[in-house]
C-alpha cells in the first residue's frame, strides 16, 4: 500500500513542476511533459484495476480450469489404464479359450481318426471274412463242377467208345472194362 501512495505523490508533485515550465508545446499530446503526471496517474489506476481484476477474477478462474483439466486428464489416464488392464485380461482369456479350443479340436480330430481307423479296420476284417467265405464257397462249387465235368466227360467218353466199338466189333465191352483201358 505504501508504494501506490508514493507513486501518487510523485505524480502530483511532478504535475505541478511540469505545469509551470511551459504551457504551449506543439506536437504529439502524449509527448507533452505537462500531461505526464495525469497519464502516469491513469496508468497506475488502470494497471491497479487490471491487476485486481486479474488477481480476483481471471486467475482464480484459470487456476480452477487448469485444476479441472488436470483432474480430467488424471481421471482419463486412470480410466484408460483400467480399460487397458480389462482389455489385457480379456485378451488373456481369449488366448486361453483359443488354446483350449485348439486343444479340444485336436482331441476331437484325433478321437475321430481313431474311431475312423477302428471302423475301417473292422470293415476290412468283415470284408476279408466275407471274401474268404466267398472263396471257400467258390472252391467248393468249382470242385463240384469239376467232379460233374469229369463224370460228364467220362460218360461222354464211354458213350463215344461204345458207339465206335459197335461199328467195328461184335461184342460190346462193359463200362468197367472201357474205363480200365482208358485210365
Amino acid at each position: 500500500m505504501k508504494i501506490p501512495i508514493k507513486i501518487f505523490i510523485l505524480l502530483l508533485s511532478s504535475h505541478t513542476v511540469f505545469a509551470a515550465e511551459g504551457q504551449g508545446s506543439a506536437g504529439l499530446p502524449q509527448m507533452d511533459i505537462t500531461t505526464f503526471p495525469s497519464q502516469l496517474f491513469w496508468l497506475v489506476i488502470t494497471f491497479a484495476i487490471l491487476y485486481i481484476f486479474m488477481w480476483r477474477v481471471v486467475i482464480p478462474k484459470l487456476s480452477t480450469t487448469i485444476e479441472e483439466r488436470k483432474d480430467k486428464i488424471s481421471n482419463d489416464i486412470n480410466e484408460a489404464e483400467k480399460f487397458n488392464s480389462e482389455a489385457t485380461s480379456i485378451l488373456e482369456k481369449y488366448e486361453e479359450q483359443m488354446s483350449s479350443a485348439s486343444q479340444s479340436a485336436s482331441d476331437i480330430i484325433s478321437e475321430s481318426k481313431s474311431q475312423m481307423n477302428d471302423y475301417f479296420e473292422n470293415l476290412k476284417l468283415e470284408n476279408e471274412k466275407k471274401i474268404a467265405e466267398m472263396i471257400r464257397n467258390s472252391q467248393k462249387m468249382i470242385k463240384l463242377r469239376e467232379k460233374d465235368s469229369i463224370n460228364e466227360v467220362r460218360n461222354a467218353t464211354l458213350e463215344t467208345v461204345k458207339e465206335i466199338t459197335i461199328k467195328y466189333l461184335d461184342k460190346i465191352p462193359n463200362d468197367d472194362q472201357i474205363l480200365k483201358k482208358l485210365n
